[in-house]
């Protein structure tokens, strides 16, 4: 059971010392509060901390910031933090959806580090879709139309894949990322399916150790399947054109990486779609 004199002194120290790292741009720093192969130390390899200014949201440039809430799960073993950015001129110290922030901590090495950052509150996490209507409900033109230039609007277009952020050289291994990544980016994907398609790609290379003379076939075949998980509607035939791969070369690669990885319908592992929602009860606060 987590009490609150852990949260104030061993938890909370590593979420403000995340937001600090951050805004000074200490990329060491900022590695060394996140668990290793967790999505936020995915997103730091793909972005480095410019990610974090924005789902962290130093991005609104606010100078307070409050502690909201701590929610103990998985007994013990996770906790979330939910903190606000409230506006200097808000009366005791009032906040909107659009100032709050979730981050996940676990334990690694006796410590506690950050696994997973949502731009949202824990019972209403932002996700992909929910991104994307948030994004359309806000264009004054429909869609089509840019997105409204406010600060507040950058993590949304972030998950949305209206905003996307220069990749980091170290954050591709071979031939196939380098590909896949960009054309994820291209064709207007939000950074949870970045995160997602990357994992499923080094997931299936892990297990099968194909061979890649072909890398442009592998990339289409993986781009399918995140098409799939984030219920696109490409065909086949489109998918392998965008990387002009050929339908022959990347129909069988489809299904060896289905297959091998077992996926069946939408695969918790691999869609942007699912998000972790909290349920508080009364006294888990």
């Amino acid at each position: 059971m987590i009490d609150e004199q852990t949260v104030w002194n061993d938890i909370w120290p590593v979420v403000e010392g995340l937001i600090w790292a951050t805004l000074a741009e200490d990329e060491a720093a900022v590695k060394e509060r996140l668990v290793p192969g967790s999505q936020a130390a995915v997103l730091h390899n793909l972005f480095g901390a410019t990610v974090f200014d924005i789902l962290l949201k130093t991005v609104l440039g606010r100078n307070q910031l409050g502690l909201t809430r701590a929610i103990e799960t998985e007994n013990g073993r996770a906790v979330h933090v939910e903190y606000a950015w409230p506006e200097a001129t808000a009366a005791n110290r009032q906040y909107t959806a659009a100032d709050v922030v979730t981050v996940r901590l676990r334990r690694y090495r006796q410590a506690w580090r950050v696994e997973e950052i949502n731009p949202a509150s824990a019972d209403l996490p932002l996700g992909e879709a929910r991104a994307q209507g948030i994004l359309l409900a806000n264009r004054a033109g429909g869609e089509g139309e840019p997105p409204p230039a406010e600060p507040w609007v950058l993590p949304v277009a972030l998950f949305a894949g209206a905003l996307q952020l220069p990749l980091r050289p170290q954050a591709t291994r071979d031939a196939v990322e380098r590909l896949l990544l960009p054309g994820l980016q291209q064709r207007g994907y939000g950074v949870l399916s970045l995160v997602a398609g990357r994992r499923l790609w080094r997931d299936f290379k892990r297990k099968a150790r194909p061979t890649l003379e072909r890398p442009a076939a592998w990339a289409a075949a993986a781009e399918f399947i995140m098409n799939e998980q984030s219920l696109r509607q490409q065909t086949q035939a489109a998918v392998a054109q965008q990387y002009q791969a050929g339908l022959i070369a990347t129909l069988p690669r489809i299904r060896q990486m289905k297959e091998t990885l077992a996926i069946q319908g939408l695969d918790e592992r691999y869609t942007p779609l699912h998000t972790t929602q909290i349920v508080v009860q009364d006294g888990q606060e």
